[in-house]
This record gives C-alpha cells, structure tokens and sequence, in this order.
C-alpha cells in the first residue's frame, strides 16, 4: 500500500486527535499496523484513511489517489474499502446471513442473487454456516465479529481497515478472530489495523506506526521496531504491554 500523509490532522473543537502526521509508505507494505496508548490517535487515523473523516488539515494520497475533502467523492473511496470496528455494528432485526448481503444490494449494487451466493461464500470461509439464519443477538461475541468480517470483505475490498477488532472479545474468542484476520494477511488482503495485541502486530504487520497524543513518535519494519524500538517512549510502551 502506498500512503503519503504530509501534516494530517484532524481536531474535535480544542481535541487534537491526530495532529501534524507525515508519513510515506512504499508499495510493497501490505499490512500497516497502528499502535499506541489509549486516546493516542490510533482509531482517528485509521478513519482518515478510510475516509470516514476528513481531515482538518494536511493532505492524504493512497495508491497515488488524493483523497479528497468532498463527501461525495469520501463515499466512493470508502466503498473501495471494508470496515471492522470495536464493536460489531450488525443490524439486530436481521439474519447473520441478510447483514452481509443488504451492503452488497444497497451500497455495492450487486443483484440481490449473486449478493446472496456472496454471503453463503463467505459465510461457510468462516465456519459460520450453520448460524447464518441466526440474528446477532443469537450469537456469541466471537461469532457476531466474524460475522461483521466477513461483512467487511464480502465485496473484496481495495483495503481492509480493522479498529481494536478483538478489543470486545474474551481470550478464546480473540483468538479465533486474529487466526481469521493471519489468514487473510496470508492470502494477501492489504490490511491497516489498530490494535493492542502486540504480538499479532509483531507477527503478522510489514511496518509499524506508533502514535501517541495524536502525533507519530516512531514508525518503522515491524520486527525492527518491536526488537529494538528508537525512541525511550516506544521502549517504555512495549516493556509496560509485552511484560506478561
């Protein structure tokens, strides 16, 4: 993935969620993962890039695309991209199964049948087939997440852009969403997540980008950074969330 931040921000009133971040990004990353504290400007980014906010200030490229301040023009950049966040955001009133297809039919125009066969698709990838009748309120956490992944990839997103995926999960549950998410780092899905699983960064990120009160601290190859972080803050962060 290509990216070229040159100052981005992004202020609620006198917040600075993301203030002042450059940052350029070759080609050949394919998984770019956001770490930091809590409140640090991980989730704001991520948006930035997805084009779920738009910038205060500063100017964003993507694959050699300017993404522009035009709401407009922001919908169709998300709609090259899918979305997994904290929490599941599944329609309650419908089926596992009618979550996945209703975004194919109304947001990517796909005929309600290919829509359908889509979702069986990604449905049984998941292991979820004999639940996809099931509303969410029927499934288990792990299970409703899944369910919301593949949402997010259903229509083969450009990018999958993934906010705490596992941040609402118990151990075992978080365990079977990061094996979802390795596979589809393996099967070459350009993926930005932010997260607090460190070792899952280290294992499956190309690059890093450490963030904290809204600024870029340190950024670099996953396993460099993770092995020998620059910076005495990044030091201190990981000593603190890698101890146990």
């Amino acid at each position: 993935m290509s990216i070229e931040a040159k100052a981005l921000s992004r202020f609620y009133g006198s917040t600075r969620a993301v203030d002042g971040v450059s940052l350029s990004l070759s080609d050949d990353v394919q998984v770019l993962a956001l770490i930091g504290p809590s409140g640090g400007g991980k989730s704001t980014f991520l948006r930035l890039l997805g084009g779920l906010e738009a910038p205060t200030s500063g100017s964003l490229c993507i694959d050699g695309e300017n993404l522009s301040t035009d709401e407009l023009l922001l919908r169709e950049w998300r709609k090259k991209n899918g979305f997994l966040f904290q929490s599941f955001n599944l329609f309650p009133h419908l089926s596992a199964r009618e979550n996945i297809v209703l975004p194919l039919v109304e947001v990517h125009d796909w005929l309600r049948s290919d829509a359908e066969q889509r979702a069986d698709e990604v449905i049984d990838r998941f292991g979820l087939s004999a639940h996809s009748k099931k509303q969410p309120g029927q499934l288990s956490g792990g299970q409703q997440q899944r369910i919301a992944l593949a949402r997010a990839i259903a229509h083969e997103p450009r990018w999958l852009l993934l906010d705490e995926p596992t941040s609402a999960l118990d151990p075992e549950m978080k365990a079977e969403v990061l094996d979802l998410i390795q596979e589809l780092c393996e099967s070459g899905q350009k993926i930005v997540l932010s997260t607090h699983e460190m070792g899952f960064a280290r294992g499956a990120a190309d690059h890093v980008v450490f963030l904290a009160q809204g600024q870029k601290v340190e950024e670099g190859d996953a396993e460099a950074l993770f092995a020998g972080a620059e910076t005495g803050e990044v030091r201190n962060f990981l000593a603190k969330v890698m101890k146990w």
